[in-house]
């Protein structure tokens, strides 16, 4: 693929990731909505998501390099398991699904499609998502940025939400936690 398509389907590629996120969004806005918990952590994580991808196409379009298509195979097929995850687990949880960390008076625990396999799927699919984006582009400081900025805020909040589950679910949840799941 020559250097000019490549470019070509970079742009794509970003323009339809960031066309899943406004769905993800829109969808989000039909939940039921909760007591919100680190309501900043929200817009944290969308801001450093849009610097991940802004510094992939800087670093792409801006810095020349060589392509290594296996990386760029690579990232698309984490996206595309990203993607499947995370559909999954915001289909599975439906009315529950939000952006935001939120615990409703009548959330319910939900271990049924895949939560009985892994236990916090969408934030998993996210991680996959913001180190698959930089890797299509072979843009590694972008993957940096990622991995050392995004990722360990939102693992941060995996934790203060596995905290929120407990303090509303106690003994279920803890007993859920140890079923063996992935995450």
């Amino acid at each position: 693929m020559c250097i000019m398509n490549f470019g070509l389907f970079l742009v794509m590629f970003l323009i339809g990731a960031l066309g899943e996120r406004l769905y993800e969004f829109r969808f989000s806005q039909k939940a039921e909505r909760g007591e919100r918990k680190m309501e900043w952590s929200y817009t944290a994580l969308h801001t450093l998501y849009l610097v991940v991808f802004a510094v992939t196409g800087v670093e792409y379009f801006f810095w020349p390099r060589t392509i290594h298509y296996v990386v760029t195979a690579g990232g698309v097929t984490l996206f595309v398991v990203s993607l499947v995850v995370r559909l999954t687990a915001i289909r599975t949880l439906g009315r529950f699904w939000s952006l935001d960390l939120e615990i409703r008076a009548e959330h319910r625990l939900v271990t049924e499609g895949i939560y009985r396999y892994v236990r916090h799927p969408a934030y998993s699919a996210i991680m996959l998502e913001i180190v698959s984006v930089p890797l299509v582009a072979n843009a590694f400081g972008a993957l940096a940025l990622a991995l050392f900025g995004y990722v360990p805020l939102l693992l941060w909040r995996w934790r203060c939400e596995e905290r929120e589950m407990i303090q509303k679910f106690g003994d279920r949840y803890i007993q859920y936690r140890k079923q063996g799941f992935l995450f």
